[in-house]
């Protein structure tokens, strides 16, 4: 069984708690939180074990965290993620709504801009969807050279009852498509008004 304390705590979500893995510190463990269904928490799994055998060395590069299994802990069952770490430095990185907010960020516009292009269309082309893409969702990763890889952290998945998307490309670019502009991702200035009017209202996961 696998001891987590405090001092591995990293952050949260609407439905879980993320830990570093106490034993492999490029990975995290993911708890439920205990008013959260089980039913809920195994929608995600199931998507990844659909996944799992898509090729990811045909990918640009590793566009969301893997998915690596299921854990004892003392805290109750913790599913395994990779953790997204920065290689100039091996932080944990940072999610797109940090630097977004940041006054001073320091990745420039363009590069996430870019990087937001370059993940949708590695979602496109792979056909791996995310059913709660939003920025809080999205690590930044920074290089060896300071470009930036943006990686999807959570909410992999959908709900398609007849999942068309999955098979042709056509449904898969207009699935992504929608997904990005319901999440106000179709530019940085759409996105900082959005979290904006989150702050707003009072929301303060990020």
């Amino acid at each position: 069984m696998i001891e987590i304390t405090p001092k591995h705590y990293i952050s949260e979500g609407l439905a879980r708690q993320v830990y570093i893995h106490p034993e492999q510190d490029n990975l995290c463990i993911k708890i439920g939180k205990p008013e959260i269904e089980t039913e809920h928490l195994y929608k995600e799994i199931k998507y990844y074990e659909k996944i799992k055998e898509k090729n990811s060395s045909k990918f640009e590069y590793q566009f969301y965290a893997q998915y690596h299994g299921e854990i004892e802990t003392n805290l109750g069952v913790g599913f395994v993620y990779d953790l997204v770490k920065d290689e100039t430095t091996q932080h944990i990185s940072l999610t797109l709504r940090h630097y977004l907010e940041m006054e001073h960020s320091p990745i420039v516009d363009e590069s996430l801009t870019d990087g937001l292009a370059r993940l949708k269309q590695q979602m496109i082309a792979h056909k791996v969807f995310a059913s709660d893409l939003r920025a809080r969702n999205i690590c930044c990763k920074i290089l060896k050279d300071n470009s930036v890889n943006l990686v999807i952290i959570d909410g992999i998945g959908h709900r398609d009852f007849f999942p068309m998307a999955d098979y042709m490309n056509h449904f898969a670019k207009k699935k992504v498509e929608r997904r990005f502009e319901k999440a106000h991702l179709n530019s940085l200035a759409e996105q900082r008004a959005h979290i904006k009017k989150l702050r707003d209202r009072g929301d303060v996961l990020v």
